[in-house]
């Protein structure tokens, strides 16, 4: 498997069509068809089915995907390499994280990773866990983080704190500190997308409760979603690391609603030195965390 073969899998993953693939490569459809077959040859196995309606991955496809985009990947980042090199240019470490981390932990977090290392370049980009995935695979990003992130055999997945899920509301919603998720849920929500992993953990607590709650909104947000709790307009369910200490919101706990978001890294086997250290100080952090709760109990 060569660069320009791995090209040729994400191009056709991506348009499902053989001719619209040898146009973006600028080959005929037979020679590209042709090149298809000799590296499924050399796999030995279909990464496509072929329909009437194009190309779709196989199992196999699916399976060899990543690593194609890794592929592609480890060569832009040797590139970028050297021209960082050739440059002078700054250090940078490229942060991808979910939005229900991005809101608190993350700014407290890269706020002392500047403090300790103030000549690297962050970026902060924000999506659901699947783009994060996603975007690692074709190495947009040096780590990943987030709450619930997947499983990926070809990324180290480490888990550095859990938290549960809590309702937020104001005074006006005359809301309990302590209630049933039932009654709770009786009033509008407004909520994280279906496509955020800790959204999918709450409808499938929902569910097996058999609760229908009363959704008016659904934003990739925190502050969004906060901004309409604090109208008084609707209450909200988020994780409890989002919480605050805030006149404005109640913290409301569920009764009989025990929900365990894990909150996780993601990063290459291979990290950068800015990826490292930025995955250092975080284990420090939680260590240091830890401990003073244990000394607290």
């Amino acid at each position: 498997m060569n660069l320009n073969q791995a090209h040729m899998l994400e191009i056709l993953s991506r348009t499902h069509s053989l001719s619209e693939a040898a146009i973006e490569l600028g080959t005929s459809q037979p020679r590209l068809t042709q090149q298809l077959k000799a590296v499924e040859r050399e796999l030995g196995a279909d990464l496509f089915l072929r329909s009437p309606k194009g190309l779709s991955l196989s199992e196999a496809g699916m399976t060899f995907l990543p690593y194609a985009r890794q592929i592609i990947a480890t060569f832009q980042q040797a590139q970028d390499a050297l021209s960082t090199l050739r440059e002078g240019r700054t250090n940078r470490l490229r942060l991808g994280a979910s939005f229900t981390v991005s809101h608190r932990l993350v700014h407290e977090y890269l706020l002392l990773f500047h403090q300790r290392y103030p000549d690297v370049l962050v970026t902060v980009t924000r999506a659901v866990p699947r783009e994060l995935v996603k975007g690692l695979e074709e190495g947009r990003f040096d780590i990943c983080f987030g709450l619930e992130l997947p499983e990926s055999s070809l990324f180290i997945r480490e888990e550095i704190f859990t938290t549960d899920l809590v309702g937020l509301s104001s005074a006006s919603m005359k809301a309990a500190s302590k209630t049933s998720i039932e009654r709770f849920c009786r009033q509008p929500l407004v909520l994280a997308p279906r496509t955020c992993d800790t959204r999918i953990l709450l409808d499938d607590a929902l569910r097996r409760a058999r609760i229908k709650p009363r959704i008016m909104l659904e934003a990739d947000d925190v502050t969004t979603l906060l901004a309409f709790v604090r109208a008084g307009v609707a209450n909200t369910i988020l994780p409890r690391t989002l919480v605050t200490t805030s006149k404005t919101l109640t913290t409301c706990n569920l009764m009989d609603f025990a929900v365990e978001v894990r909150g996780t890294l993601l990063y290459p086997r291979n990290r950068t030195a800015e990826g490292r250290r930025y995955i250092e100080m975080v284990q420090e952090l939680v260590h240091a965390s830890t401990k003073d709760t244990d000394t607290q109990g």
